[in-house]
């Protein structure tokens, strides 16, 4: 599946990437990106991986890009930045994190449109040079973690190693031990935070939503 397949659902490109006559000065101009509606009516624009929020304009911000309200994603596992442009509404602000499958933006027509589209443009992070969507493919998530038992305070072995891991990678602290493969008091209100802040049962156990949060399988699915 290419990305911008995810980011719009259904998509059909209306411009591509490339030299066109531009739809309003009618001269030849290089477009950046891809103009995209939604064949299955969705106006949502969705986030491919967990990413923050680099920059949003809407409203009375000043911008001379023709854009009108637009906003920019990075996902640090894919090294790149989404630009979101024409937004009729933007649900997000700067240094917002996201996940993936979180609504970033709706459709619209604001800013040098003829007509409610997405245009979404890419760079790599820290980058200023364009990139074509069309050419860029979501991961590969087949290689994602499997677990295959619940995870509660008391147990061992390489599943807890595994959790102590994500919740390091996170920003959560698991105690002085660290990976240690051991679920004591420290990795319980590790977990218990991770939940809270995914708003999902907060009870310390780690089943189906706590995987799935996390970004794994439970028993294979």
């Amino acid at each position: 599946m290419k990305i911008y397949e995810y980011v719009i659902k259904k998509p059909s490109i209306t411009s591509p990437y490339g030299y066109r006559i531009h739809p309003i000065s009618k001269t030849k101009k290089f477009h950046y990106g891809l103009d995209l509606v939604s064949k299955a009516g969705d106006k949502n624009f969705y986030a491919i991986d967990d990413g923050y929020v680099q920059k949003v304009v809407t409203g009375q911000d000043k911008s001379t890009t023709g854009y009108g309200n637009y906003i920019w994603v990075r996902y640090p596992r894919y090294d790149l930045s989404l630009l979101h442009a024409h937004c009729s509404k933007v649900f997000l602000k700067k240094g917002d994190k996201v996940k993936k499958d979180d609504k970033v933006a709706y459709m619209g027509a604001t800013g040098a449109a003829t007509g409610p589209h997405l245009h979404l443009g890419m760079t790599r992070i820290g980058s200023n040079t364009w990139l074509n969507p069309a050419n860029y493919d979501m991961l590969d998530d087949s290689g994602k973690y499997n677990l295959t038992r619940l995870l509660k305070k008391g147990c061992k072995g390489n599943d807890v190693r595994e959790l102590q891991r994500e919740l390091i990678k996170r920003g959560y602290s698991v105690g002085k031990c660290g990976v240690d493969g051991i679920f004591g008091k420290d990795v319980l209100s590790a977990t218990k935070k991770f939940q809270k802040d995914q708003h999902i049962a907060s009870d310390g156990v780690v089943g189906v939503n706590t995987a799935h949060k996390l970004g794994w399988l439970y028993k294979n699915k």
